[in-house]
């Protein structure tokens, strides 16, 4: 087995075995550029031609590119919870519907105390189930527009107007929230568009609708809170009938509210998968 002699491309040589040489090739200890010779060339030749690649040998595939956009925290498990709450919220509203109607058909002829008792305890147990749900869906949906501001910046968007913080403290602040919460989700619906030129990306009807349909709602709530029906039967029955109405529009609301956060949440899901 002849010695083989190694030039670098520094110009240093080293004389080593076939095994050996081949040994540290395939380690990469032998600097790229080098040259080889041993007896019986007429010059040197580049070291690559000494050891080709195997016949049939596979190369490696090129390292994956890095994700353009990457999220702050993965928001799934937290969409998945909201979109589910949203439901039972929805189911909710369509039980107090039924338990109206039922007050509904009670008033429409005599009743016993005994009947009348049964209604209000039924009608206080679905006010107050649909108010728990109400708080637990509330708590979950800020928290996702929490979080989905915080990528929206993760995203590298520059120049956003509002604060994650801000994002859910606009709801509690009297005036301001009748219209920033509104402007708020509009420029995390423009980020997950494209975060590099979420300035130029259009708005949404659909962030519109969810906000009418919010304002809408809360405007039936406070008219409920602080309507005065009285002890009278005809009283009781324009209440429940005003009541079916908001709970039709809340039914809507909750449709609207589950559409957004998913498109939402697959647009941020988009950038980071594909960018």
């Amino acid at each position: 087995m002849s010695t083989i002699h190694i030039a670098s491309p520094s110009g240093d040589q080293s004389q080593h075995e076939e095994p050996s040489l081949r040994s540290l090739w395939e380690r990469g200890l032998v600097q790229e550029g080098s040259h080889y010779w041993r007896e019986g060339m007429p010059d040197w030749r580049p070291i690559h031609e000494l050891f080709p690649p195997a016949a049939g040998s596979a190369s490696a595939p090129p390292a994956l590119p890095a994700p353009a956009y990457s999220y702050v925290k993965n928001p799934s498990r937290l969409t998945a919870i909201v979109i589910v709450m949203l439901w039972i919220s929805l189911a909710m509203h369509c039980v107090t519907i039924i338990s109206a109607f039922g007050q509904l058909a009670l008033l429409s002829a005599p009743f016993t105390e005994a009947q009348g008792q049964a209604n209000d305890l039924r009608q206080t147990i679905v006010t107050l189930a649909t108010f728990a749900v109400f708080v637990i869906t509330g708590i979950a949906f800020l928290k996702w527009v929490y979080r989905a501001n915080v990528n929206s910046r993760g995203f590298g968007a520059t120049n956003m107007t509002y604060t994650p913080g801000w994002s859910v403290g606009y709801y509690f602040i009297p005036i301001l929230s009748l219209y920033r919460p509104f402007q708020c989700m509009t420029e995390v619906w423009k980020v997950s568009q494209n975060p590099k030129a979420w300035q130029s990306q259009d708005g949404s009807g659909l962030v519109g609708t969810w906000w009418m349909l919010w304002i809408a709602s809360n405007l039936f709530g406070q008219v409920l809170t602080n309507w005065k029906h009285g002890d009278t039967v005809e009283g009781l029955r324009t209440f429940t009938m005003v009541s079916i109405s908001s709970e039709v529009l809340d039914i809507i609301l909750c449709l609207v509210a589950i559409k957004l956060i998913k498109t939402i949440a697959r647009n941020q899901e988009d950038l980071v998968t594909t960018g």
